[in-house]
């Protein structure tokens, strides 16, 4: 069974060039995230110019990058003020506020292949994900999490959910008033 929607007005090597430039983009993202969370600081240069070239390269959507970035921020924001996350600097950090830019940045781009899913599918794999990847940060000791690992993942995981509803919100009325304008 697959996942994917075939509407059948698409060419095969235009799904073909999708789906390439999804796995591209995804390896670049994932060097992205390496360099944010085990460098943090050392490397927000190299996290800058990734994210300049990326918006020079791929046609980005403004709006939905600001819009998404912000709410992804507050709400790492606020699992920090909350106690659920602790930063080994005692603030809430630059390379967390970049990393947002970049990973919606990484939706937009890659949105083509993300919305050939269903948003059921994509809701539980962003709320794994999301979790996994701050299991990744505590593991590298980017995030400290004061509460403990159960509570910790577990809230992030839900948060992570609707967050993962949230983005695919946007994504799906970004994406239309683009296709309208």
């Amino acid at each position: 069974m697959s996942l994917t929607k075939n509407s059948g007005s698409e060419k095969p090597s235009s799904d073909r060039k999708d789906k390439l430039q999804f796995l591209m983009v995804t390896c670049g993202f994932n060097l992205y995230w390496i360099l944010a969370v085990w460098g943090q600081y050392r490397f927000i240069y190299l996290l800058v110019i990734m994210l300049v070239v990326s918006w020079w390269f791929f046609s980005v959507n403004w709006r939905f990058v600001v819009s998404a970035s912000l709410i992804g921020i507050a709400m790492d924001a606020s699992l920090y003020h909350t106690g659920f996350y602790l930063f080994p600097d005692g603030g809430f950090p630059l390379w967390l506020i970049l990393m947002w830019l970049g990973f919606t940045s990484f939706i937009w781009i890659s949105r083509k292949v993300i919305q050939s899913y269903s948003s059921n599918v994509l809701i539980v794999l962003g709320s794994v994900g999301g979790m996994l990847s701050y299991i990744g940060g505590n593991r590298l000791q980017a995030v400290e999490w004061p509460l403990g690992w159960v509570n910790t993942a577990l809230m992030v995981a839900l948060c992570w959910l609707v967050l993962s509803y949230i983005l695919l919100t946007l994504l799906s009325m970004f994406s239309a008033s683009q296709r309208s304008s």
